[in-house]
């Protein structure tokens, strides 16, 4: 395959205008694309020396022909340049790069400390950044701004020491990321990597159908991810898969801020994340303008860990996931640890649809609970969690509501059955059994025998009592019940010729 002859004529025109030999971008018989060095073209890669116009002008010359720029390994100094549409920007050094800012380790490029635009703008669809380090190097200005991002892809980028946010999407649609490592970048309120939509005057459509995979976010202050949080129309996000996410907050000194803030969303999954550390939640969905779009909301947190900071190093967090306002979150097989008020926090105005499936997994501290609700009692949901479930709604049973591995309650006689060493026979569990017991022959009237729960209720459940002897129905039985345990009655004993064995069937539900 050839490059054209017009789209070579066109690099070569391009190439003379700016001064700059043609053969910087060349088509071989060999290899069909077209590869712009920017150190052809006149950068140094010393760290010393401003970078800025051969990156710029290696960048336009491969937009000419929709090609690429190759960057060897070595220190840029850059100010701000804007990569055109349909433009790879290819690093060729090693990948070591993200562990320094050695030029021995790869490409990095450096922030030029004064700057206050963007390190690099992405304004073209189809865009490609591979391989490349992005140093703030002084400057708190994004060390990457994406303002067009249709099926753009980034793959091994690494942005590092930003004191505000390094990596700002305005507009990721079809787009495709793989990792992607932010390290030391954001402030106290100020994400590390902010995820929005365009504002008004960029007449654009809103961010949607983005993919990023493994992605790392570490040593952020405050927030490390912001996903459609703000406002105002333009923080909106639709559709956003984010997989195998990783973010270490700082465990000391770090803001309490969430450390992943979800704003005004449409469908978000994370799928095994791991989020650690932070001053205060990891996930919070605090919706501040609905669209009213179908299926609005949308939060899914599919298996990883969400475990708060180190106890030894600091205070644990209150909670870990904060609902503040929205609404249709789920947690599905996600392990949860590390707090001391409540791994997951509901607050009064979040909507009714939030789940948590059984098979997550909560590690609970001393005086921790699962789940606090501020919600009224009418909006909640139905909660699947190993040990209870609570709806608002009417509960349909398909077969028979069985008990099964409950425990018994224990059985004891009163005083008032007369029973002397004989025993009380119970068999069944806290939702339901039988009881049987003989009275003795001074039996009086009142409570004769006591069934304490294996665990107590909330509140005092409801008990009903089947008579299953012919005694148990002559005796005219009911019930005094408490928490933690319900005494078997009766308002007379029976005559002697009456009595016998009394045995009862019992239903509780609390």
């Amino acid at each position: 395959m050839f490059l054209a002859a017009g789209a070579v004529a066109a690099a070569a025109a391009l190439a003379v205008h700016d001064e700059v030999p043609a053969a910087a971008a060349t088509a071989d018989g060999d290899d069909p694309h077209v590869a712009v060095d920017v150190k052809r073209i006149g950068a140094k890669g010393d760290g010393r020396t401003d970078d800025t116009v051969a990156f710029q002008r290696a960048l336009d010359l491969a937009a000419a022909v929709r090609g690429r720029v190759v960057v060897p390994a070595g220190a840029y100094l850059i100010d701000s340049v804007s990569v055109p549409m349909l433009v790879k920007v290819q690093g060729l050094g090693s990948d070591i790069s993200r562990y320094g800012s050695g030029t021995s380790g790869g490409v990095n490029l450096r922030h030029v400390p004064t700057s206050a635009a963007p390190m690099m703008i992405v304004s073209g669809p189809g865009t490609t950044l591979e391989g490349l380090t992005l140093q703030g190097n002084g400057s708190a200005a994004p060390l990457l701004r994406v303002d067009n991002g249709f099926e753009s892809r980034l793959d091994r980028v690494h942005l590092a020491n930003v004191a505000g946010t390094a990596l700002l999407a305005q507009r990721v649609n079809n787009a495709f990321w793989s990792d992607v490592f932010i390290n030391n970048c954001g402030t106290e309120s100020d994400a590390a990597m902010v995820v929005k939509s365009p504002p008004p005057e960029m007449s654009m459509t809103n961010s949607n159908t983005f993919t990023c995979v493994d992605l790392t976010i570490e040593g952020s202050p405050g927030p490390a991810l912001d996903l459609g949080w703000g406002a105002a129309s333009e923080y909106f996000v639709e559709f956003v898969r984010l997989v195998a996410l990783h973010v270490e907050a700082l465990q000391t000194g770090a803001s309490p801020e969430a450390v992943v803030r979800i704003g005004n969303v449409r469908q978000v999954e994370f799928v095994s994340p791991f989020v650690y550390g932070g001053g205060g939640p990891l996930i919070e969905h605090r919706q501040a303008r609905p669209r009213g779009v179908v299926l609005e909301g949308g939060v899914r947190v599919i298996g990883g860990a969400l475990l708060g900071v180190d106890p030894a190093k600091a205070t644990a967090n209150d909670c870990l996931v904060r609902l503040s306002a929205g609404d249709d979150f789920a947690l599905v097989g996600t392990r949860l640890g590390r707090f001391t008020g409540a791994a997951v926090s509901v607050e009064q105005s979040y909507g009714a649809n939030v789940m948590i499936d059984p098979t997550v997994r909560v590690q609970l501290p001393k005086g921790g609970v699962a789940l606090r609700d501020a919600r009224p009692a009418r909006t909640l949901p139905v909660w699947r969690w190993p040990g209870g479930v609570t709806t608002a709604s009417a509960v349909e049973v398909g077969g028979h509501l069985v008990a099964g591995r409950i425990a018994a309650p224990s059985a004891a006689p009163l005083a008032a059955a007369a029973m002397g060493s004989a025993r009380v026979v119970v068999d069944g569990s806290d939702m339901a059994g039988s009881v049987r017991f003989t009275p003795g022959s001074a039996a009086k009237a009142g409570p004769q025998v006591r069934l304490t729960f294996a665990t107590a209720f909330a509140v005092p459940p409801t008990v009903v009592l089947t008579a299953l002897s012919a005694a148990a129905a002559r005796c005219r039985p009911y019930v005094s019940v408490t928490k933690d345990h319900v005494d078997v009655c009766v308002v007379e004993p029976l005559a002697a010729d009456q009595r016998g064995e009394i045995v009862f069937g019992y239903q509780i539900v609390g």
